[in-house]
């Protein structure tokens, strides 16, 4: 904390400490730098900074989180237009309940409704898409591009088809994603939605099985079945299953 204190001209003797046994934390030393006060609003520095970069006046948000203090989630509750002050104990039974929606994008209020036009219900296979597909926002993703020379896999695949007429390459590809998974673990990961007293997730957990969903044009429209235990069966146990799943759709 001197550090932080010499190196932007912050005498410590004049800011108020809040820390354990009186000291002074990172926080106090920014709210002080802000020229805030720890009495009008509480919240991490990651947190301000998130609301600065949205040039939002933290000050005017109200905290639902440990304390008093401003979340991440005020933030956005606050940027979506909702009320903190009465989403307080609404937030607090969904969490409890469902585990949070933490990660999952919430937009503003819909608005520019105009005459002419219409409203329609989303129901069916339509209605599960949707719910699916909003779930699959919350999952960090990345974009990862290479060449492989996959000769040898169609040589393979080729030889195969005249046992086996059925077989295409995706369960190849499928199986490979699974094989590379048992290396980097992490990658089949979840997180846990609970949060610490400070707003920060604190777990996350390496799921054992590896699930794989498959994007399918059905004439129903996209469908997504889903995999299950892909680093226990052999290409030719997803081939299989995949084609019991397309006959299906």
């Amino acid at each position: 904390m001197k550090h932080f204190a010499n190196r932007n001209n912050i005498d410590l003797n004049v800011v108020k400490a809040t820390g354990k046994g009186g000291r002074v934390t990172k926080e106090d030393l920014i709210n002080h730098m802000e020229g805030g006060s720890l009495e009008k609003v509480r919240s991490t520095p990651a947190v301000r900074a998130f609301a600065k970069q949205n040039n939002l006046d933290i000050n005017s948000i109200r905290g639902t989180g440990n304390e008093g203090r401003v979340t991440r989630q005020d933030v956005m509750d606050f940027m979506s237009g909702a009320s903190s002050t009465s989403k307080s104990a609404e937030t607090t039974s969904s969490s409890s309940s469902t585990g949070g929606r933490v990660g999952v994008p919430s937009g503003p209020p819909l608005s520019g409704i105009v005459e002419g036009d219409q409203r329609k219900k989303i129901v069916g296979i339509k209605k599960a898409m949707t719910k699916t597909m909003t779930q699959s926002l919350s999952i960090p993703t990345f974009t990862y591009s290479d060449d492989i020379d996959a000769t040898k896999t169609m040589n393979l695949r080729k030889e195969l088809k005249e046992h086996i007429p059925g077989i295409t390459l995706l369960p190849f590809f499928i199986k490979a994603l699974s094989l590379a998974m048992n290396e980097y673990p992490i990658v089949n990961s979840i997180v846990d939605p609970e949060l610490d007293a400070e707003g920060y997730i604190k777990e996350y957990v390496m799921k054992k099985d590896h699930n794989y969903a498959v994007a399918i044009d059905s004439d129903h429209g996209l469908m997504t079945p889903n995999i299950k235990a892909v680093n226990d069966k052999s290409i030719l146990g997803i081939n299989t299953e995949l084609r019991a799943m397309i006959e299906k759709t």
